[in-house]
Parts: structure tokens; sequence; C-alpha cells
């Protein structure tokens, strides 16, 4: 894939991602009807100027988009014109993400995905999040001794190698109460939860 293509391809993931269609494009930008529908189809090329302005439609920064590895910026990022069409067709909002309530990711987490006597490492709880989740709480540690699961989680005393330095290895030991389950229910939902 060529520069261009990659460009194009993120500017569609952008475009799906948010709800917009080819219209809203070519008003948002600027551009004469038709003619983004046109670019995608490949029945046109666009200059580095109409880039630029497609581009704006959700970044500020325009570099992003020729990176093939291109993350979606979060909702509050976005420009209000964006916000309103994703928000209408997609049912998207901001969601406030708390650092402190990464423990209770993790508590249905273990509920969903991990039997009792399983070993684990923090980087392997996270894998588990959404990428959304997993960029609010990239650099966040998890330390279970201080947390509300402490009880149930042990160190194993080892360690694995990981991805930049070895990781603690842990042990869920028993099953996390169903009250504490409920309650991570409600102040997290379960829709981030993978099937």
């Amino acid at each position: 894939m060529n520069v261009y293509e990659t460009v194009i391809n993120n500017l569609e993931k952008l475009k799906n991602n948010y709800g917009l269609d080819y219209n809203d494009v070519d008003r948002l930008s600027k551009l004469k009807d038709g003619t983004y529908n046109d670019v995608v189809n490949g029945n046109k090329t666009i200059d580095l100027i109409e880039l630029i302005s497609i581009t704006k439609i959700y970044l500020d920064d325009i570099s992003k988009v020729f990176n093939p590895k291109m993350r979606m910026p979060s909702f509050k990022n976005l420009p209000q014109a964006v916000q309103e069409i994703a928000s209408e067709r997609l049912g998207k909002t901001e969601k406030l993400i708390e650092k402190k309530d990464l423990i209770y990711y993790c508590v249905l987490i273990f509920q969903k995905h991990f039997k009792i006597g399983s070993n684990f490492t923090n980087s392997e709880i996270k894998s588990h999040l959404s990428k959304e989740l997993q960029e609010a709480f990239k650099g966040k540690s998890i330390e279970w001794d201080k947390s509300i699961l402490s009880k149930y989680i042990i160190f194993t005393e080892t360690t694995q190698q990981g991805k930049t330095k070895p990781e603690k290895i842990y042990k869920l030991l028993e099953e996390i109460p169903v009250d504490l389950v409920k309650k991570a229910e409600q102040k997290v939902g379960k829709s981030w939860l993978h099937k």
C-alpha cells in the first residue's frame, strides 16, 4: 500500500467510525458534491489542499493519517460537528474514563475470563480491555496488594519475560464475590467486554 492509499484508507476508517457519509465529508471539508466519493472509488485523486481539508474534519494533526497503524482520536478531541453526527447516528458519546476505575474493569475481566487458580500478568489483564480503555489506562500500573482485590490475588514470586521487561506473575486465589462484581458492573458497565 502506498502513502496515498494509506491516507485514503485512514480517512475512510475515520468516516465510518464516526458515522459520516460522503456528503458530510464534502460539506465539512468544503469540497464540491461527489468529490470524496469519487476519490474513494478511484475516479479522482485529490491534491494536498483537499487532503488537508478532509483530514481537518477529524484531526488537528494531519500527519496522523499517514500512519498505517493510525489510532482513532478520542471522542472528546473530535470537532463539534463530527461529535454531533456520531452522537446522532451511532449513539456515540464521550465516556469519562476514571483512572481509579481500572480495578472495576479488572473485576469483570476476572469474572469473565479467568478461573480460580489461574496465573496472569498485568499485561494479560489489560489485553482484555477495549482499545479505547487500553489507551486510557496506558502507563497505569495495577497494584493488587493495595486494591479491593488484594485478598483474592497473590504474587507468585515468579516473573516471565514481557515485551520490554520481566513481568510479575500473579494468581487468582478465589472467586470474586458477587456483590463486588455487581458494583463493578454498575461503575463501568459491561458493553466493553470482549465476547
